[in-house]
C-alpha cells in the first residue's frame, strides 16, 4: 500500500467525523482509477480496431481474391466438363474403333486361315502341275516321234490320194448310173407297196372279226365278210381316211374299231396311228377301239401300242402278252 493511501487511513481513524469526506474521496480516486483504466482500455480497444481493419483489409484482400479464384476455378470446371464431354466422346469413337479393329481382326484371322488353306491347295496344285508337266515332257517326246512317223505317212497317204481321186471320179460315174437305177427301183417299190397294202387290208377285213370275237367278246354288225370297211371322216373341211372301220358291242358297251394295216409295224407306224386315232375319235358316238393290223411287228412298236392301249394283231403271230385291251 502506498504511503499517501495509509496516510489516509490515519486520519480516518483519527477523525470519524470527516467519513463522509473519506469517502468521497476514495469514490474519487475509484472514479479516477476507472477512468485511467478507461482510458487504458480505450488505447488498447483503438489498437484492437486497427488490428481488425487491418485484418479486414487483409480480409478483403483475401476475399477478392477467392473471388478470382472462384471464377478461375468455375473457368476451370466448364473447361473440365468440356473437356470430359470430348474424352467421352472420343472413349465412346475409340470403342467403336476397338469393335471394328476386332471385328476386322476377326476377319483377317479368317481370311489368313483361307489364305493357308489356299496356300495349301496352291502347293499341292503346284505339285500336280510339276507331275503334270513332267508327263506332257514325256507326251511331246513321244509326239514328236509320231509326228516325224506321221510325216512320213502323210507322204505315202500323199501318194495313195492320188491313186484315191482316181478311183473315186471312176466310183463318181458309177454312183451317177446307180442313182438313174435306184430311182427306177423305188418306183417300182411304190407300186408294190401299194398293192401289198391292198392285200393287207383285204387279209385284215376276213381275219379281224372272228378274231376280235374270240379273243376279246366283240361282235361286229354288217354282212359276213363286210364288217369291216374303209371309212373317210370329215375333219375341218379336210377328209380323213380310216383302213377299215366297223360298230358293234363288248358285252353290253357298244364299241366301234379303228383300224389301220400295214405290211410291217415299226414303232413310228404306232406314234404316226396315234395321232390319227386322236383326231377321228372325236368324230365317233362310240366308244372306240384302236387296232393296228400287219404280217410283221417290230420289237419297238410294242412298248409304244402299250403306252396307247392299241390292239396289235398279225395272222401269223398268236395272241400273247404283248397284245393289250
Amino acid at each position: 500500500m502506498s504511503e499517501k493511501r495509509k496516510a489516509r487511513e490515519k486520519r480516518k481513524v483519527k477523525n470519524p467525523n470527516g467519513q463522509h469526506q473519506n469517502d468521497l474521496e476514495k469514490f474519487l480516486r475509484q472514479l479516477a482509477d476507472g477512468v485511467l483504466a478507461l482510458a487504458e482500455g480505450q488505447k488498447q480497444l483503438q489498437a484492437t480496431v486497427s488490428q481488425l481493419v487491418e485484418w479486414q483489409q487483409q480480409t478483403q484482400g483475401t476475399v477478392a481474391q477467392l473471388v478470382e479464384g472462384h471464377q478461375h476455378l468455375q473457368q476451370a470446371v466448364i473447361q473440365l466438363t468440356e473437356e470430359n464431354r470430348r474424352l467421352a466422346e472420343g472413349q465412346e469413337r475409340l470403342q467403336e474403333a476397338i469393335a471394328q479393329l476386332t471385328e476386322e481382326n476377326r476377319r483377317l484371322a479368317e481370311g489368313q486361315e483361307r489364305l493357308q488353306e489356299a496356300v495349301a491347295q496352291l502347293t499341292e496344285e503346284n505339285r500336280r502341275l510339276t507331275e503334270e508337266n513332267r508327263r506332257l515332257a514325256e507326251e511331246n517326246r513321244r509326239l514328236a516321234e509320231g509326228q516325224q512317223r506321221l510325216q512320213e505317212t502323210v507322204a505315202g497317204l500323199a501318194e495313195g490320194q492320188k491313186r484315191l481321186q482316181e478311183v473315186v471320179a471312176q466310183l463318181s460315174e458309177e454312183n451317177r448310173k446307180m442313182t438313174i437305177v435306184l430311182k427306177e427301183v423305188n418306183r417300182k417299190v411304190g407300186r408294190l407297196d401299194e398293192q401289198w397294202g391292198m392285200t393287207v387290208e383285204s387279209v385284215a377285213q376276213i381275219f379281224l372279226p372272228s378274231y376280235l370275237e374270240r379273243h376279246y367278246g366283240i361282235k361286229l354288225k354288217g354282212k359276213l365278210g363286210y364288217e369291216l370297211r374303209p371309212m373317210f371322216f370329215r375333219l375341218n373341211g379336210e377328209w380323213e381316211q380310216v383302213d377299215l372301220y366297223g360298230e358293234g358291242t363288248m358285252g353290253d358297251e357298244e364299241i366301234c374299231i379303228v383300224c389301220e394295216c400295214k405290211a410291217k409295224i415299226h414303232g413310228r407306224d404306232v406314234y404316226a396311228f396315234v395321232k390319227k386315232f386322236e383326231r377321228v375319235r372325236t368324230l365317233v358316238k362310240r366308244r372306240p377301239i384302236p387296232v393296228l393290223f400287219g404280217y410283221s411287228i417290230h420289237p419297238s412298236a410294242e412298248e409304244p401300242a402299250s403306252s396307247h392301249k392299241i390292239l396289235l394283231v398279225s395272222p401269223l403271230i398268236p395272241k400273247g402278252e404283248r397284245l393289250w385291251l
